[in-house]
């Protein structure tokens, strides 16, 4: 549901009650779980309470959505193996990796301190390797890979693969997930975010977090 949509009891039954069928047929493999959905634009205390209605048990994962309080993110690794993290700020004016963002992960990283609790980061590969996350994903693989499946008759012929489906695409798109998962990012954006931390970090007392130097694609779970 729409940050800012007021919460309905009917959509919730139509729409999840769909996802959970869907899960169903496909949940249940080794290493699978799902996200547990929830109404970021309901109280915390509604939100714990829709959890009751997940169906498959370990197999979910809820989300703290981080302008909930810390104290919930506390409840919900307690009582979860797993939770997701979903920042709240406006994609294009406050995205992840924004001032705002690690000052609130200076607050997870004091309740976590030394163990951190499984966590995924949601849209979180340009933060993966600041933070011990055992997992993170992106959509900018699904926004942006069709830009790479145009077949120019320039481009040698070596430069495209033949999916399932018979379609011939350029290698481009699996080159482009690749750089995702290894965390390539321009100069300038590594600069600016690192120019976030810095500010989010100034005068505060929070001691900074170790970093996770190094951990490769398949450490970080990258999805």
């Amino acid at each position: 549901m729409r940050a800012g949509r007021e919460w309905d009891e009917a959509d919730r039954h139509l729409w999840w009650n769909a996802y959970y069928d869907w899960l169903e047929r496909m949940l249940f493999a080794p290493g699978r779980w799902a996200i547990m959905p929830d109404s970021p634009a309901a109280p915390s205390q509604l939100n714990d309470g829709l959890l009751n209605d997940w169906p498959f048990g370990d197999r979910g994962a809820p989300v703290w959505h981080m302008d909930g309080s810390i104290e919930r993110l506390a409840r919900l690794c307690e009582r979860h193996p797993r939770v997701c993290v979903g920042w709240i700020g406006d994609p294009k004016k406050e995205p992840v990796g924004c001032e705002a963002y690690f000052r609130k992960m200076d607050e997870v990283a004091a309740l976590m301190g030394n163990t951190w609790h499984p966590l995924h980061m949601l849209r979180g590969i340009l933060v993966a390797r600041q933070y011990p996350f055992v997992s993170v994903d992106s959509t900018s693989l699904a926004q942006n890979g069709h830009r790479y499946d145009q077949r120019d008759q320039q481009v040698d012929i070596l430069d495209y693969e033949q999916g399932s489906d018979g379609i011939w695409r350029w290698r481009g798109r699996n080159a482009y997930a690749d750089r995702l998962e290894q965390g390539h990012f321009t100069s300038g954006i590594i600069g600016k975010m690192r120019a976030n931390r810095a500010t989010a970090r100034r005068g505060r007392d929070t001691s900074p977090v170790r970093l996770a130097v190094e951990r490769g694609p398949l450490q970080l779970g990258l999805l």
